[in-house]
């Protein structure tokens, strides 16, 4: 679940936009969250689970304990944005959560950058905007709290979906993928990374109990993974492989490519030719 909301999980609060003004142009340091995860431990988890103020405040943690491979991903990140931006057009960040794909991309990259990075969570915006509150200035960084899918896309270059659609409704998942195609750019690139379903019964067991292996590896409690997976019963739906492969091809993707894998976490790079 990284960064990532879907229209299932929409705040009731208005629509903002924070537009990250900096302190001093100099100045590139970004700030972290240094809050350990142990909110299912607690009493006030959020059941279903929702990105709410109590998750934000712990959402780095969480994510980097939760999330195989996640550093990995976003310098893998880096890396394709690094070849595939283009000057003058707009990196949109859909489910920015608190704002590490910004991070990384700006710890790679020699490009002045057009950014706007989408989130249905208030908390999980201010979370970004207070971490990065001091980055170089002649970059152009805009939070928005909206929906998704309801939102306009043009002149991309680059679209981030960093585990966000397997929290969108599985009937305006086509939706938001034939947008995010349509405003792409030639030669732009989506960025999907999420969690898929095997299309083996038996292997998809495995995957599951290697994963929860993983989970405690990083320090979690059976108590806590039991809590958080029911927490995310019909919130975090997957798609087989196949599945998500299909959606591609149905948005209008014809070129697309997984480029990092751990069991079930696989990450895609599609391009618009």
């Amino acid at each position: 679940m990284i960064a990532s909301r879907g229209m299932d999980l929409k705040s009731t609060t208005p629509l903002t936009n924070k537009k990250i003004n900096t302190i001093s142009p100099k100045k590139k340091e970004v700030l972290t969250s240094e809050k350990t995860d142990h909110l299912f431990l607690t009493n006030h988890y959020p059941k279903p689970f929702s990105f709410n103020s109590d998750v934000a405040n712990v959402f780095d943690d969480m994510i980097n304990r939760s999330v195989p491979l996640y550093q990995e991903v976003l310098n893998c990140l880096a890396f394709w944005t690094g070849r595939f931006y283009q000057p003058g057009t707009t990196i949109y960040d859909i489910g920015c959560s608190t704002g590490s794909a910004l991070t990384a991309i700006l710890k790679n990259t020699n490009h002045q950058i057009h950014y706007m990075g989408i989130d249905n969570s208030k908390a999980m915006i201010d979370r970004a905007a207070d971490k990065l509150t001091e980055i170089n200035s002649n970059h152009d960084i805009t939070f928005s709290c909206q929906d998704a899918v309801n939102t306009e896309y043009n002149n991309a270059s680059i679209v981030i979906l960093n585990y966000t659609l397997q929290f969108i409704s599985v009937n305006k998942r086509k939706t938001l993928l034939t947008k995010i195609y349509q405003s792409l750019l030639p030669n732009g690139i989506l960025f999907l990374s999420d969690k898929v379903r095997s299309n083996c019964p038996e292997f998809q067991e495995i995957i599951t109990h290697d994963y929860e292996s993983f989970k405690k590896s990083q320090g979690y409690s059976q108590t806590e993974i039991e809590r958080k997976k029911e927490a995310l019963e019909n919130v975090l739906v997957c798609l087989s492989f196949n599945e998500e492969l299909e959606l591609l091809k149905e948005a209008g993707f014809q070129v697309f490519e997984p480029v990092l894998k751990w069991n079930n976490f696989t990450t895609f790079v599609a391009l618009k030719r």
